[in-house]
């Protein structure tokens, strides 16, 4: 027995009472450092103990404490077995992320649209995004366009006015290059089909935009006017790379002795959509629209 089993009378403890000096102290919960566990604060124990002696568990106490501590131990250890110890590893029981299923409803993956449907006409084709291009309304008398940056904000004003693109009109690039950039590497490169305002397909892919060779004119404006022909710049060469030359101070010049003007047809499908084999002509005194193509 303890020496507070000792200092306690039987008598005193069957009454319920506490002889005087003697108090309860609520025991905080066990803790232990280093790979033991902490045990549970529901498990605090209540002992005795005399005012001015130091406070002693009973040995039974502190053997179903350790007992429970150990138990607690194994479980936790068992716990960790089951990641690993690694806590980036998964789960046993758990999958990888299944493939992207098109036409589930769900953009997932690789996928640019899943509209659970395959109307045909929509903007969405086999999971990819058919993106709007044409040939703009509006015609441009000289080569001071405010650069590329200021070509790109005409054909996103364009397709704003037109209500075509919803919020996507801040995509639309110009197809123009100038001596320091590449169309080609100014587009993003989609996925899906670049068509027409009217629904007609100009090209299947982004890669075709670059073969010299259209499955239809770019001759539909913003507001799906057909046949609407004229030249249009590009200052491109079929490949998508620059044309030679200056482009008219890099489309901030409208002078008459500078000859750095390349145009397309709007009206053609082979490689003269975007270049003329003509000599270049000045940058002024000319009439021609931009083509627009939609971004991401």
């Amino acid at each position: 027995m303890s020496r507070i089993g000792l200092l306690l009378p039987s008598a005193l403890l069957l009454g319920g009472c506490v002889a005087p000096g003697l108090k309860y102290i609520d025991r905080p919960p066990m803790t232990t450092t280093g790979d033991s566990s902490t045990t549970s604060e529901a498990e605090s124990t209540t002992v005795m103990t005399a005012t001015g002696d130091a406070s002693e568990t009973d040995g039974d106490s502190a053997s179903e404490s350790d007992g429970e501590t150990s138990q607690a131990s194994t479980t936790t250890a068992a716990s960790t077995d089951s990641t690993s110890g690694d806590p980036g590893a998964t789960t046993t029981g758990t999958t990888d992320a299944a493939e992207a299923v098109c036409g589930d409803g769900i953009v997932e993956g690789d996928e640019e649209c899943d509209d659970a449907n395959d109307i045909a006409g929509d903007r969405c084709h086999e999971c990819t995004k058919n993106r709007w291009i044409f040939a703009s309304a509006a015609l441009h008398n000289d080569g001071d366009l405010g650069g590329l940056e200021g070509a790109d904000s005409r054909c996103r004003q364009y397709a704003l006015q037109s209500g075509l693109a919803d919020d996507t009109w801040k995509t639309f690039v110009a197809w123009l290059s100038d001596s320091d950039h590449d169309v080609r590497d100014r587009l993003y490169p989609g996925r899906g089909r670049y068509v027409r305002t009217d629904g007609v397909i100009v090209v299947a892919s982004f890669e075709q935009l670059f073969s010299g060779s259209l499955e239809a004119p770019i001759n539909v404006d913003e507001h799906g006017n057909q046949d609407i022909g004229g030249g249009v710049l590009t200052g491109t060469q079929p490949d998508g790379t620059a044309a030679p030359g200056t482009h008219c101070d890099n489309w901030t010049s409208s002078a008459l002795s500078d000859f750095s003007v390349y145009e397309g047809s709007s009206s053609a499908t082979d490689e003269f959509w975007t270049m003329y084999p003509d000599p270049p002509t000045p940058c002024a005194g000319f009439l021609s629209r931009l083509y627009c193509i939609e971004g991401k």
